[in-house]
């Protein structure tokens, strides 16, 4: 009985190894709304300045800045490869804050695997907030060429007031 038993299990557990598991993304479309740039710059709202001294050349372009709009915080971002990236996007978009007589930033919200299987992803999200508090967001930008191939590349904006 326990050699059947020891079969049975060894059988079961190759089985469960064998069949692929899939991981989707939490879904974010509650805090994604379209607005245009030029909306956008009309608000009070900051850019995140980087600089990579190590690039592959895989991002060619990116871009992260967050803006003021009554009680809610609008997130926008670009990440554009070359023409030989296959997916673009941000890995990771960590919204902080802290009080003004505070100097350690906290994690408000956070949104992960926000890809486009294309060389172009632009972000554009619309998150509430709390008043009396200031906000940043950072982010890390991301582009796959191949499975040995990748780029990414931190960003962090400055802080706005609420």
């Amino acid at each position: 009985m326990k050699k059947l038993l020891s079969v049975f299990l060894t059988i079961l557990m190759t089985i469960c190894c064998l069949i692929p598991n899939y991981a989707f993304a939490a879904d974010n479309s509650e805090y994604d709304t379209e607005f245009t740039q030029e909306e956008f710059e009309a608000l009070e709202h900051v850019y995140a300045v980087s600089i990579q001294p190590y690039a592959s050349g895989l991002i060619v372009k990116h871009t992260l800045g967050i803006a003021k709009s009554n009680s809610e915080l609008l997130i926008t971002g670009l990440t554009e490869g070359s023409s030989d990236v296959i997916r673009c996007g941000l890995t990771k978009v960590v919204i902080q804050r802290r009080t003004s007589s505070n100097s350690s930033w906290s994690k408000y919200k956070e949104f992960s695997d926000l890809y486009n299987d294309s060389n172009y992803y632009k972000l554009s999200k619309r998150v509430p907030v709390e008043l009396g508090y200031q906000y940043r967001v950072t982010a890390t930008h991301y582009a796959k060429k191949s499975l040995f191939s990748t780029q990414k590349l931190d960003a962090t904006t400055g802080y706005l007031q609420f």
